[in-house]
Order: C-alpha cells, then sequence, then structure tokens
C-alpha cells in the first residue's frame, strides 16, 4: 500500500503537521486536506476559505466517482476474485455503500456524467431509464443551479403519477 498517496502537497505554507511525514493535498492558500482531516493557516482569507470547501467538496465528489468506477472495474477482472470484501478492507466503507457507488457508476458512463453537479445529484435520478429524459434534467440542473432536492422533485414530477393503491368508495379518498 503506498501510505502517501496524499503527498501533493511537500511544503505546506503556514500550517505545522502533527508529523513532519504526515501526506497533505492543499484544497487553497493556506488550506491543507490529510487523511484525518484539515490543517489550516491562522490567516486564511474568505476567500481562500472559500476555496478550500469548494475544492474539498470536488474531491470528495471525485473520491465518490472513483470509488464506484474502481469498483465496477474491479468486478470486470474474474480473475481478481471477490473485489467487493477487498474493498470493503481496503475502504472501511459499509456494502451499501460500495453497492451505491457501482449502481451510479454502472448508471452514468463517465461521457454522460455532468460536470458541475454531485455524485449525489446523479445518483437522485440513476433510476430514470430514458438517457435522454435524464439528460435534460441533469441538463437543466446544472444550467439553472438546482440543489439535489430541487433535481428530485422535477424528476417527480417529469414522471407519470404513480397509481393510486385503492380508492373509498364513499368519500373518493385514495390512498
Amino acid at each position: 500500500m503506498i501510505d502517501n498517496v496524499l503527498s501533493l502537497s511537500p511544503d505546506p505554507i503556514g500550517v505545522t503537521p502533527p508529523h513532519p511525514d504526515t501526506p497533505m493535498i492543499q484544497l487553497a492558500h493556506g488550506i491543507y486536506a490529510t487523511r484525518t482531516g484539515a490543517m489550516i493557516n491562522e490567516n486564511i482569507t474568505l476567500e481562500d476559505f472559500c476555496t478550500g470547501l469548494s475544492n474539498c467538496q470536488a474531491l470528495a465528489n471525485a473520491a465518490t466517482w472513483a470509488l464506484g468506477d474502481l469498483l465496477v472495474y474491479g468486478e470486470s477482472r474474474n480473475e481478481w476474485g471477490e473485489t467487493y470484501t477487498q474493498a470493503l478492507d481496503l475502504t472501511q466503507k459499509s456494502y451499501s455503500t460500495l453497492t451505491n457507488a457501482v449502481y451510479v457508476s454502472n448508471a452514468y458512463p463517465p461521457e454522460e456524467r455532468v460536470d458541475g453537479l454531485s455524485w449525489s445529484h446523479h445518483r437522485e435520478i440513476a433510476s430514470v431509464k430514458n438517457p435522454d429524459e435524464r439528460r435534460a434534467l441533469l441538463t437543466q440542473a446544472a444550467n439553472e443551479g438546482w440543489s439535489r432536492e430541487q433535481l428530485r422533485d422535477a424528476a417527480k414530477g417529469a414522471r407519470a403519477p404513480a397509481k393510486k393503491v385503492t380508492t373509498c368508495p364513499k368519500c373518493g379518498h385514495e390512498w
């Protein structure tokens, strides 16, 4: 295993890591992600703070996509055996989290993913089977800056309403 996989920033600016060999990724000027949190310079600006938050979210989003893509790839390598068992041990994530990542990665090949929308946006409408409808919803969500919840609500409105199970013969109430 590569222990310094995060070592993309060898000289942190204005922060003192807990250990000299602490691997870090620079999120913004004076803000670094470590394996266990963030190291933050006391003198960062609001702009640095906002950039750090934005980059942290982008990194988290990319990591979720990458997790799903890696698992899909691992599934295709039959000679590797049980990749989920290995993934559960290596990631320390739940089986549900891993299968969710695979489901979304399988639903959206990389060329169908909409940049600027989160993995969670894509998950919300992965069950929409019509790829043109799904792409239109994602594009509209990106163009209009919809939250994940707004996208979910729009997708519900785009589908045919669910059939009512029962109608009361006296009052007409449906449930």
